[in-house]
C-alpha cells in the first residue's frame, strides 16, 4: 500500500519485515514496492489497485520498480529489515517453487486488510496435450469405461433465467456426461462452466468427477428486497448532507 509518510512507511515495513524476512538471508531480501509509486493516490480504489498489481505481478513473472522511490526513508533500516525496494522492473526469482505476493491495503477510517497471492501453476498440473470435443471418438485415448478424475474437486457452476431452467439444464447435462462416448477432463468441464453467460438463477455443484450428483446441486437465493443505496466517500471531509 505504501501510506506514504515518514512515520506510516516504517511502521508497515518492519511489520511486515517481521512476518515475511526473519528466515531470509542478506542476500535474498524481501521485495517491496507501492502501487501508489505508479499510479498516484487513488484514494477509494487503492485497496483494488494494489490487488491488480500484485496478480499482474505473480501471473506475469516481473516484480514492477517504484519510479518515485529516488530518496529513501532515512528512518527505515532496508539491510536490518532485510527489504528491498527497486526503482526499475525486475525479474522474479526463478529458483523458488511458486510466486506468493501480499498485499497491505490500510483505508482512511481504519479498515485495514491484508491479501496473499499466489501463482496457480503451483496448484495445476501439466494440460492435457490431446484435445478433441467432448465427444471423442471410441479410439480416444480413454477407454470407454475409464472415468476421469480430478486431482482435486471442482466447483462447477450454472445459471439460467430461472430456477427450473437451471435444474433441467444440470439434469441434461449430467444425462450427456453419462454417455459412455463422451469423455472430458473435470477440469474442462469446470472451465466452460464457467465461462458461460452469468443469469440471474444461479447454482454450482463440487465434484472431483464428470459424475454429476444432482441431490448435492447448491441453489442460490434470489433477493426479493430492493437493494439499499450506498455512498462511497473519499474520507477527506466531503461527506457533508449537501454533498454534491
Amino acid at each position: 500500500h505504501g501510506t506514504g509518510t515518514l512515520a506510516g512507511d516504517p511502521i508497515e515495513l518492519a511489520a511486515a519485515s517481521s512476518v515475511f524476512a526473519p528466515s531470509r538471508s542478506a542476500q535474498n531480501p524481501l521485495i517491496v514496492g507501492s502501487i501508489k509509486s505508479n499510479i498516484g493516490h487513488s484514494e477509494n480504489a487503492a485497496g483494488i489497485s494494489g490487488l491488480i498489481k500484485a496478480i499482474m505481478a505473480v501471473e506475469t513473472g516481473t516484480i514492477p520498480g517504484n519510479p518515485t522511490f529516488i530518496d529513501p526513508n532515512p528512518k527505515i533500516d532496508f539491510v536490518g529489515l532485510k527489504v528491498k525496494a527497486t526503482r526499475t522492473a525486475i525479474p522474479w526469482p526463478s529458483n523458488l517453487a511458486s510466486r506468493i505476493a501480499s498485499v497491505n491495503s490500510f483505508g482512511y477510517g481504519g479498515s485495514n486488510a491484508h491479501v496473499v497471492i499466489q501463482d496457480g501453476a503451483s496448484f495445476v498440473g501439466k494440460a492435457n496435450k490431446i484435445y478433441g470435443s467432448s465427444f471423442t471418438a471410441s479410439t480416444s485415448f480413454l477407454d470407454d469405461d475409464d472415468e476421469q478424475v480430478a486431482s482435486s474437486p471442482q466447483l462447477l457452476v450454472f445459471s439460467a433465467n430461472d430456477e427450473e431452467s437451471m435444474k433441467m439444464y444440470v439434469k441434461v447435462l449430467q444425462a450427456h456426461l453419462i454417455n459412455p462416448r463422451v469423455n472430458i477432463r473435470p477440469e474442462d468441464l469446470a472451465h466452460t462452466l464457467l465461462r458461460r453467460s452469468r443469469l440471474f438463477n444461479r447454482g454450482f455443484l463440487v465434484s472431483k468427477s464428470t459424475t454429476l450428483d444432482y441431490g448435492s446441486l447448491v441453489v442460490g437465493k434470489k433477493n426479493v428486497d430492493a437493494p439499499r443505496i450506498g455512498f462511497v466517500f473519499t474520507g477527506q471531509g466531503a461527506q457533508g448532507i449537501r454533498a454534491r
